[in-house]
């Protein structure tokens, strides 16, 4: 679709625009330029306001500054957005000779020297205007104020200053005094521990001072007038501190990644009871369950015969788990066995290299009656993949699966006396209750009640200790290594 064309207007018919060029209103055909010399340091002022770009306080250096003139207001400066001037306020002059101009021979007032307007009139806030020379192409830029005469046709230029104005808040004089009596304080005390402290308040003074960063003394002036209170050096070593920070791992993490590696069963942490802690299936299997045998051992409580086996824990405990009919739990006892005769044909291995596992033709030889499939399976589950020694990681591994069988099959509802599988697996005391709180027991000494259930005397109490899986879990936390004091 074609463009609708603008309608011209009427006044518009002669094909030029109505408006009219700034030059057309001049009266005189020719105008006459000329430039008035600046001789001396008064000229004209162009400046601007700016917002001040920190919080800081700001102290300019008047010092090399001498007073011009006495208080006038010699700045008529466009406002900008974010700082408005007073107009009010009054501002002293001071100058003094430009520092990249070595030699001021054959050269302007301007040229040669500096110019800066200050004032402390307002109750809170300091003003300072000053010319910063900028770099580039606004070095070589020069500004100048002209005054035409329409009548004459006179134009008048003159060379001007463009200065700056900034405004910065002003510091409370107390708070200063504050920070300054705290610091000498500070000092004082310091001074004082050093020279009759104790060693151990003199290595606390010392270490204070080496990991302090402190202001420098010699601080570095920011674009916008400010003093940071860091040298480059400090928010350097700040900076990369914090961008180093997110990527350390926190203690929980670490925790978290060695339970997950630790030689254990992995623990169900969202279970509601101490039965859902450790599943069956999940310490013995399906499969393995449904190959082991028990019609014998229910037949001989039947006929009310005593089991007897290699083990003192199945063998105080078999009657009463059979008795109960649960018959998966009378399978997982009788892979416990499995277990615990597997892990007693291990021997010591040359240059401790871990425990020696026997060949095949001696495993098939002393457990023949539990079959090869069996007995290959242990092997191929908690054997590394040479399957000739066991390591420190493997045998803990082994043991621990074995402690939380124990658990899980005494009749005594997850809790057991340590004292026979210890005798099984020829342990100290020490290492058995390591491997139970492994698995998150808690091991506490027999109650009076489960003392006389036992028939334990009080003599026998000091090596009896009961394991017990409750809810919350508690496993055994990273440890952590304090470094020894040095000894001077």
């Amino acid at each position: 679709m074609a463009e609708k064309k603008r309608k011209r207007h009427d006044h518009e018919t002669n094909g030029r625009p109505s408006k009219r060029s700034g030059t057309e209103r001049l009266p005189a055909d020719n105008v006459k330029v000329s430039m008035i010399p600046d001789e001396t340091e008064w000229v004209p002022v162009v400046g601007m306001i700016v917002r001040a770009r920190c919080l800081g306080r700001l102290r300019p250096q008047l010092s090399s500054f001498a007073l011009m003139s006495s208080a006038t207001n010699v700045l008529n400066a466009a406002s900008t957005p974010g700082l408005s001037f007073p107009p009010d306020l009054t501002l002293k002059a001071y100058t003094k000779p430009r520092r990249l101009n070595t030699s001021s021979t054959g050269k302007s007032p301007v040229t040669t020297s500096e110019h800066l307007l200050h004032t402390s009139a307002h109750p809170r806030i300091d003003y300072t205007g000053q010319e910063e020379e900028g770099g580039g192409t606004d070095g070589l830029l020069s500004h100048y104020i002209g005054v035409y005469d329409p009548q004459s046709g006179d134009l008048q230029l003159m060379r001007a200053r463009k200065l700056v104005l900034r405004g910065s808040p002003r510091s409370n004089p107390t708070e200063v005094e504050q920070e300054a009596k705290a610091a000498n304080d500070l000092a004082a005390r310091s001074a004082l521990g050093l020279t009759f402290g104790t060693k151990k308040s003199k290595r606390a003074i010392q270490n204070m001072t080496k990991n302090a960063i402190s202001p420098s003394k010699k601080r570095v002036t920011a674009d916008d007038g400010s003093q940071p209170s860091l040298d480059p050096v400090a928010a350097a070593v700040i900076s990369s501190m914090a961008m180093a920070a997110p990527t350390v791992t926190s203690r929980e993490d670490l925790q978290a990644a060695i339970d997950e590696n630790k030689p254990r069963p992995n623990p169900n942490l969202d279970a509601e009871a101490p039965m859902d802690v450790y599943p069956i299936d999940q310490l013995v299997g399906p499969g393995i369950l449904r190959q082991l045998a028990v019609k014998d051992w229910q037949d001989a409580v039947e006929q009310k015969e005593e089991i007897l086996t290699r083990s003192r824990f199945v063998s105080h405990r078999i009657q009463r788990v059979v008795a109960e009919g649960d018959v998966r739990k009378i399978k997982t006892m009788r892979y416990l066995l499995l277990l615990i005769e597997w892990h007693n044909l291990l021997t010591p291995g040359s240059k401790n290299r871990g425990l020696k596992i026997p060949d095949r033709a001696q495993l098939r030889e002393k457990l023949g009656k539990w079959g090869s499939e069996l007995v290959d399976g242990v092997s191929r589950r908690f054997a590394p993949d040479d399957g000739r020694t066991l390591n420190k990681w493997h045998l803990d591994n082994l043991i621990t699966h074995i402690c939380a069988l124990c658990i899980t099959v005494d009749p005594e509802n997850f809790l057991t006396d340590i004292y026979d599988i210890r005798e099984d697996l020829k342990l100290d005391t020490k290492d058995v209750r390591k491997y139970f709180k492994e698995i998150g027991c808690r091991l506490v000494a027999p109650t009076e009640k489960e003392r006389a259930k036992w028939g334990l005397a009080k003599a026998e109490v000091m090596s009896h200790k009961v394991a017990k899986l409750r809810l919350p879990l508690e496993f055994p936390k990273m440890r952590v290594v304090q470094q020894p004091k040095r000894r001077r």
